[in-house]
């Protein structure tokens, strides 16, 4: 009897010790956002405040993202009509030519130009045979992703009283410069998550997250659709070889020896899109499974892993896709669990 009640006093004192690290992990936990730019940390990013406890994005928030949208939709018809005249394939319409040529003189990033007539305009060159052929050939120029969804909802977009809904907002982009950094509370779990800028010019304000050990866990985001396409800085540099040299600094860093590090393979849906009309191959010489989604996913997935020169250093890797939230909410879920578990194991040794 006396050694039950020894036993349960014991037991005790070690469940309010490790609620009591459990409070302190909870206070200082801080997740480090890296990957190289447009692999969807900044929609991951924006999908923790949607995911947040009492989180989403107000109608006020979202007003804010009308420029943003305009901006972009302006910004990647100009990248097109550009792309057209640099790969030598003519917008087909004679209107459309005009409409193309009024389209080049506006300013970069000119949001404030957007009208209704302007949105009929792009409208009209986005139908246009020649614009589609273009489009079609998109892995040679810099285009962003969600070009395709925001022509395609431009009669939406060109109501007067058009305010951005939540998939308008995950896809709207605005390049990360600098460190963002925002508390989240997600259930029992609050933790801190810094974005970083992933241009090569953003980088060297890297280390300015690393130092003192105050990173709890690290993500890694990788565009796993981008195995066909170059850096947006360095034309001549494929993403994916980018996003793998990258990998192997950071998992392989002095600084993260014993972080956790999330591998998210993001972009998971375009990926199997993409592999019915672009081997692997073109990346991976060695690559022979064809458009099979789970041999090509299981390829790109072990050529990170193999990566890590570190014995016991696992590396958690989850099939993303940042856009859509009931997935991020799911694989964070997982994240959450993962980070908790290892540092209660930390704590029980110590």
């Amino acid at each position: 009897m006396g050694c039950t009640q020894s036993q349960t006093k014991a037991s005790q004192k070690i469940t309010k010790e490790i609620q009591k690290d459990k409070k302190k992990y909870n206070e200082e936990v801080r997740v480090l956002l890296l990957g190289p730019g447009e692999s969807g940390k900044s929609t991951i990013f924006k999908q923790m405040k949607v995911i947040q406890d009492g989180g989403g994005y107000s109608e006020e928030d979202r007003k804010r993202f009308r420029v943003v949208v305009f901006s972009n939709i302006i910004t990647q018809m100009k990248v097109l009509i550009s792309s057209s005249e640099k790969l030598e394939i003519p917008i087909k319409n004679d209107t459309n030519k005009e409409y193309a040529r009024e389209i080049e003189n506006l300013a970069e990033n000119d949001g404030e130009a957007w009208s209704s007539e302007l949105a009929e305009k792009i409208k009209q060159l986005w139908a246009d045979e020649g614009i589609q052929e273009v489009y079609q050939q998109r892995h040679k120029f810099q285009l962003n992703d969600s070009a395709n969804y925001f022509f395609s909802s431009i009669d939406r977009i060109a109501q007067a009283d058009y305010i951005p809904n939540l998939d308008d907002v995950l896809r709207a982009r605005v390049r990360t410069t600098g460190i963002d950094e925002t508390s989240f509370q997600i259930q029992d779990f609050r933790f801190r998550m810094m974005d970083v800028g992933g241009q090569r010019c953003e980088r060297r304000k890297w280390i300015h997250c690393f130092e003192g050990n105050s990173v709890t866990a690290v993500i890694f985001c990788v565009g796993l659709s981008e195995y066909d396409q170059t850096l947006r800085e360095e034309t001549s540099q494929n993403r994916m070889k980018e996003s793998l040299t990258l990998f192997e600094e950071i998992c392989n860093s002095s600084w993260f020896r014993s972080t956790p590090i999330m591998l998210f393979l993001n972009k998971n849906d375009l990926f199997e899109k993409k592999l019915k009309q672009v081997d692997l191959s073109v990346c991976f010489p060695s690559y022979t499974g064809g458009a099979d989604y789970e041999k090509a996913s299981a390829f790109v997935k072990a050529r990170f892993n193999e990566l890590n020169q570190f014995n016991g250093h696992i590396i958690y890797t989850h099939f993303t896709v940042a856009v859509s939230t009931e997935n991020i909410m799911f694989v964070f879920n997982v994240v959450r669990e993962t980070i908790i578990q290892k540092y209660l194991r930390k704590a029980l040794i110590m």
